[in-house]
């Protein structure tokens, strides 16, 4: 498995170097950053990317690997592997205590933080497609994180400046760190020009 990401702060989704793969915002920078892991990883550029009824992003010419996408409001973040994997991030904002009260309890956050939580979450129902994502229930015990299903691994992340951010899999293959993709790798040619040249003049 490899993990990566990118900082889509202050760029335009129209702007992104493929097509989106649903409505969703950030769905464009998703596939642009799929397809930049990819190249990355096997070392060549991605094949046709469809998208299963899942929604999971799916590669006809891979069938054997797997991806997991996601994206928040300042990050995009992507999973690459032979396996199973589901991945999920989150930015840190203000959340109501009356709503992570009523989503999460007192065991769960004696170890977590209410951002963990939901992104273990996430990334466990991108890998099984079942659950209840306002009931599923992660603890932690030492470095250890128990997830409610069995024969799963998760692991967390900080890599990602100011998010929570959560990959699960069957194998308990984790990578250490999150590789960083730059923004302007996820851009068409005109706007990822514009993007380093701002990039320049603020050094």
């Amino acid at each position: 498995m490899k993990l990566y990401y990118a900082d889509i702060r202050g760029i335009d989704e129209k702007d992104a170097l493929y097509p989106p793969l649903s409505a969703s915002h950030g769905s464009a920078f998703g596939v642009s950053l799929l397809a930049e892991a990819y190249k990355d990883y096997a070392g060549a550029p991605i094949p046709k990317i469809i998208k299963l009824l899942s929604g999971k992003p799916f590669v006809p010419a891979e069938p054997e690997l797997h991806f997991s996408v996601s994206h928040s409001k300042t990050h995009v973040l992507c999973a690459i592997s032979e396996s199973p994997v589901g991945v999920d991030t989150e930015t840190h904002r203000f959340i109501k205590q009356s709503v992570i009260e009523r989503l999460t309890t007192p065991g769960e956050l004696a170890g977590l933080t209410f951002f963990d939580i939901w992104v273990l979450r996430e990334s466990l129902y991108k890998l099984t497609g079942k659950g209840d994502l306002r009931t599923m229930r992660f603890y932690r015990r030492g470095d250890l994180i128990i997830p409610p299903e069995e024969g799963v691994f998760c692991r967390l992340y900080s890599d990602i400046e100011g998010s929570s951010s959560a990959a699960s899999c069957y194998d308990g293959e984790f990578p250490d760190k999150i590789v960083e993709i730059p923004a302007y790798k996820l851009l068409k040619k005109e706007a990822a020009r514009e993007l380093m040249k701002q990039h320049r003049s603020e050094k």
